[in-house]
């Protein structure tokens, strides 16, 4: 059962709020990108937001960050943060996933409710899809990899093996 719903979002919406981003950065042609570097940015671009690099005990077993959308910060276990500066495909893709929760709410804006009902909801309204579906755009850039084979994917774009096949199964979804 969710416990949230959100306003219905697509892979396509999601897929150009990734590229906007890379543009106002100027990494539209970048294969590999800085999603740690991006983290320590958002301070400066985002007045309200920080991030914390909390021990790995401080957050459930099984949590690999959080972002708490009320205090405007996003909790990263320290194993994770070392994780992905090393270059860890799963790390990464936690911080962008992280990252995902924080733009799509705090800052675009993205209304979202908790589901008390227990009702299923559609992909396109699950807050974790939406976060994991942008993470994976923002890492994978469709116009950069559609020639690609996943294998290529996880070694120039800095993923798991596993998101490189998810993305590259999707690579033509409009």
């Amino acid at each position: 059962m969710q416990t949230y719903v959100a306003q219905p979002c697509s892979r396509r919406d999601l897929r150009r709020l990734a590229m906007a981003i890379r543009l106002k950065l100027g990494l539209e042609n970048v294969l590999y990108f800085p999603v740690v570097q991006l983290l320590e940015l958002m301070s400066a671009i985002f007045p309200k937001f920080h991030f914390e690099i909390v021990e790995n005990r401080e957050l459930q077993r099984g949590v690999h960050a959080d972002t708490d959308v009320e205090n405007h910060v996003i909790h990263i276990k320290r194993s994770v943060y070392d994780g992905a500066c090393a270059g860890n495909g799963r790390d990464r893709m936690t911080i962008a996933h992280e990252i995902g929760h924080y733009l799509l709410l705090c800052v675009w804006g993205f209304r979202f409710q908790r589901n008390f009902a227990g009702n299923t909801i559609p992909t396109c309204q699950d807050p974790e899809w939406q976060a994991k579906c942008f993470a994976g755009e923002l890492l994978v850039a469709a116009h950069l990899t559609g020639h690609m084979n996943p294998e290529e994917i996880a070694v120039v774009c800095g993923v798991s093996l596993p998101a490189a096949q998810t993305q590259c199964n999707k690579i033509r979804v409009k």
